[in-house]
């Protein structure tokens, strides 16, 4: 019996607009998409996904050349709110789990954000991904209230943290 070695996974800082991310995000939409459907429901309002504008960079993880894995650090401004960072799109594809690479991914967006001088940084979830809420508080992500514009969105549930 020979054992496939895994590919090797290298990072890469890119844009929000950078089809491998953008492809990313698609696979993420197909497969989280259908546990927030209800049958016979009107579409849910969400709010806006981020522009490429807002987005400081995009984290993407190539294994053997393949888009594994995807994180970015978004600028949040919401009229008549502070500007806030957070974190957007956590995402491994299906093929690439179970190696760290959520983890790792989020970890580049932290770097990222320390290095721009940012001391808090938030992300937004939905209450039914317990995997992404397990992921988040295994790394130190502490739950806070909804913040605008997830406020609106009842199934959302939000974290928080702070670097020191």
């Amino acid at each position: 019996m020979t054992v496939q070695a895994l590919p090797v996974v290298t990072w890469e800082a890119t844009g929000w607009d950078d089809p491998r991310v953008a492809g990313l995000r698609d696979l993420m939409d197909a497969e989280i998409g259908p546990r927030y459907a209800r049958p016979g429901a009107s579409p849910r309002s969400f709010p806006p996904p981020p522009s490429a504008a807002e987005v400081e960079v995009a984290w993407l993880a190539l294994a053997g050349g393949e888009p594994a894995a995807t994180a970015s650090l978004r600028r949040l401004a919401v009229e008549g709110e502070p500007v806030r960072w957070e974190v957007k799109r956590v995402f491994v594809a299906p093929a690439h789990r179970r190696r760290g690479l959520a983890a790792q991914a989020l970890r580049r967006v932290e770097e990222s954000a320390r290095a721009l001088g940012v001391d808090r940084l938030l992300l937004q979830t939905g209450d039914r991904q317990p995997e992404a809420m397990a992921l988040y508080e295994r790394q130190g992500w502490e739950p806070v209230p909804a913040y605008p514009p997830y406020d609106r969105v009842g199934h959302s549930r939000c974290y928080g943290r702070h670097f020191d």
